[in-house]
């Protein structure tokens, strides 16, 4: 071997380290879906912070995050609890001055974590690269004694612009894909609400008018996969609450719920701390799915009776 080929040799060594040295310094780096309340106090400089509730941000607040209002921020307007369209994300992302660039931090202030979820996939299906949950929200920051506020933080209001079309690979819509699930079963639909709901023994008639699941889904209850003090159990324990229900990595599933808000709780399991790849949310789900009168149900009983009609409101009337 000549010189030129030992210095090609060793050239060429040299460049696989700094590779090799490269990527153990991007993988270090990465954005983690799941952060300590630990983290947050290191890098309180660097990252955006959102408080998501409807009341625990006046009540006291991580200083310096600001608030996305659930309900109102949360869903498209003029919708049964859709996922927020181009217009209103943009809105809401502007009022605070958060791009996509950023790093944002999402905590619940209300001790109600599947709502912080459901910000968390809406801002995933809308191409939010950066964004992570706080395990354990405001009530394991206080805990810890870590300081709060009840100052509120503006953001630096700016027009963001979010690219389109959004992330449909994480959404299932009742056409095509809860209809291609049912017709060909090659998709796990997975139902994330209490038991009661998923057997039809507890549900809401002037939501829904028929009571249980979607035929042939399974039942795995979210909130299950949480410690009491509401910070996730293990990947282990997560892993095998999934599995034992048949709800493994390699299928194609559907995760649904009431209003679709349970659900991107059972998504944020599987999809970001498990790495099942091929997860959707069914954000319309009961709310949608159990007033469509030509879906399978079990046991799908109407309760109570069927909604009145404005001809028999009419009628009631003018007797």
């Amino acid at each position: 071997m000549n010189r030129y080929a030992k210095a090609f040799g060793f050239v060429s060594v040299l460049l696989l380290v700094s590779f090799v040295a490269i990527t153990a310094v991007y993988a270090a780096g990465a954005v983690q879906p799941l952060v300590t309340t630990q983290w947050v106090a290191d890098n309180m400089k660097s990252i955006k912070i959102i408080d998501v509730s409807k009341k625990g941000y006046a009540k006291g607040h991580i200083p310096g995050a600001m608030q996305v209002k659930w309900g109102s921020e949360v869903f498209a307007p003029e919708t049964d609890h859709m996922v927020l369209g181009l217009a209103e994300i943009e809105r809401v992302m502007s009022k605070m001055g958060i791009s996509p660039d950023d790093h944002v931090v999402l905590y619940d202030g209300d001790g109600k974590p599947h709502h912080v979820m459901r910000v968390y996939w809406t801002l995933k299906y809308w191409h939010f690269p950066k964004v992570s949950v706080m395990d354990g929200g405001i009530a394991l920051w206080q805990k810890e004694k870590r300081p709060v506020t009840t100052e509120i933080t503006k953001g630096s209001r700016t027009i963001v612009e979010v690219k389109y079309p959004p992330n449909t690979k994480i959404r299932a819509m009742y056409s095509p894909d809860i209809i291609h699930a049912l017709a060909t079963g090659k998709a796990v639909i997975v139902d994330n609400r209490p038991e009661d709901f998923f057997n039809g023994k507890v549900y809401s008639l002037n939501k829904w008018v028929r009571s249980g699941h979607v035929s042939g889904a399974v039942n795995v209850p979210t909130l299950s996969s949480l410690n009491e003090d509401k910070t996730f159990k293990s990947v282990a324990e997560l892993k095998a609450m999934y599995e034992k229900a048949g709800v493994t990595a390699d299928k194609n599933i559907i995760t649904y719920c009431d209003t679709g808000v349970l659900a991107t709780h059972g998504w944020f399991v599987m999809s970001e701390l498990l790495g099942y790849e091929n997860v959707k949310v069914y954000d319309g789900s009961m709310r949608e799915y159990a007033n469509f009168f030509d879906t399978p149900m079990e046991p799908g009983i109407v309760g109570g009776q069927f909604p009145k009609t404005p001809i028999q409101e009419l009628q009631e009337k003018v007797k």
